[in-house]
């Protein structure tokens, strides 16, 4: 027993030196509480998102999209098959009607292609996660009438 511990921390040890010596990013690892990752002992930390990766730009399938000013998002897209709609929540609408096009998304990748009808901005994700699952209740005629609403900001500036 004591020589498998014994060799387990002499691997851990020998990978802490080796990424200490090799070349490219240097892994910080981080004692993990046994309930984490099957007790293995030591793991690397997880990565973060930093700060300017939030605020940056961000290159799409050869689209710009500026996300210093992104906001929480409910929209409805029509599909221009057989007139059905579908409601989602996003942080960048523009692009997630992309994904919807080229097919990403499972569920409608058989009805393209999509229209986006409606937007609306809400201040918190859990507002927008809330106002998605009370949309998705709304019978067709709800939805119609929502899309001439003032809430619609589609003819707006949307990101």
């Amino acid at each position: 027993m004591s020589f498998l511990i014994n060799s387990c921390l002499f691997q851990n040890i020998r990978s802490i030196f080796a990424a200490r010596t090799t070349k490219g990013p240097v892994v910080q690892l981080v004692r993990m509480p046994p309930c984490h990752g099957g007790g293995r002992g030591f793991e690397s930390r997880p990565v973060r998102k930093k700060a300017s990766q939030k605020c940056g730009a961000l290159l799409f399938k050869g689209f710009w999209i500026f996300r210093g000013f992104m906001g929480f998002y409910v929209y409805i897209i029509r599909s221009e098959v057989d007139e059905s709609y579908y409601k989602g929540f996003s942080e960048n609408p523009q692009v997630r009607l992309l994904q919807h096009n080229n097919g990403e998304s499972h569920y409608t990748a058989g009805k393209r292609p999509w229209k986006l009808v409606y937007v609306e901005k809400l201040p918190t994700k859990k507002e927008a996660l809330i106002r998605e699952k009370a949309l998705k209740k709304y019978s067709h005629k709800q939805i119609e009438g929502l899309i001439g609403s003032s809430k619609n900001i589609v003819g707006s500036a949307v990101g």
